[in-house]
């Protein structure tokens, strides 16, 4: 876990767990370019709006965050509470960020956490992770994306 980048991993410790599957994605090794297409996956406010994933998107509007952070990207695609951690993906479907804040003084000003904080992450790690060497959502429509993502996206509920 980092507070400083906002990121943790959740670590699944359960003798009946085998795995996820092979992820259908890469992770973004490089900074996006403002004006980029995104498209972000979540479960936005599950109690008035279901438990259906949701799609949302737009663009990357700035190479950093809420006051001039450069961890973060500005991007327009709206999200609500509990997109928070979800996936921010580019047109071929690759991983570019997670979400981590929404600005209330505008409109459709949200942020998230550049990829690259995430493969630092990983590196800080005492086992690296295995990551994806190819993408299977590469050439497919964001219909056939949404698809296949879809059944990599969470909701995780914490009880008090």
């Amino acid at each position: 876990m980092t507070k400083k980048n906002d990121l943790a991993l959740i670590k699944i410790e359960d003798l009946n767990f085998t795995s996820l599957g092979s992820i259908p994605f890469l992770i973004n090794k490089k900074n996006m370019d403002v004006g980029s297409s995104i498209f972000v996956l979540g479960y936005p406010l599950i109690t008035t709006m279901g438990n259906e994933v949701k799609l949302t998107n737009g663009i990357i509007s700035s190479s950093s965050g809420y006051q001039g952070d450069i961890t973060s990207y500005q991007m327009t695609a709206p999200v609500q509470p509990g997109n928070s951690g979800g996936p921010v993906f580019d047109s071929k479907g690759n991983l570019v960020g997670i979400i981590n804040a929404k600005y209330f003084g505008a409109e459709n000003a949200s942020y998230a956490i550049k990829s690259i904080y995430l493969l630092n992450l990983f590196e800080s790690l005492s086992t690296y992770p295995k990551l994806q060497m190819s993408s299977n959502l590469i050439n497919k429509a964001l219909p056939e994306q949404v698809k296949l993502l879809k059944n990599f996206i969470y909701i995780i509920e914490v009880e008090n």
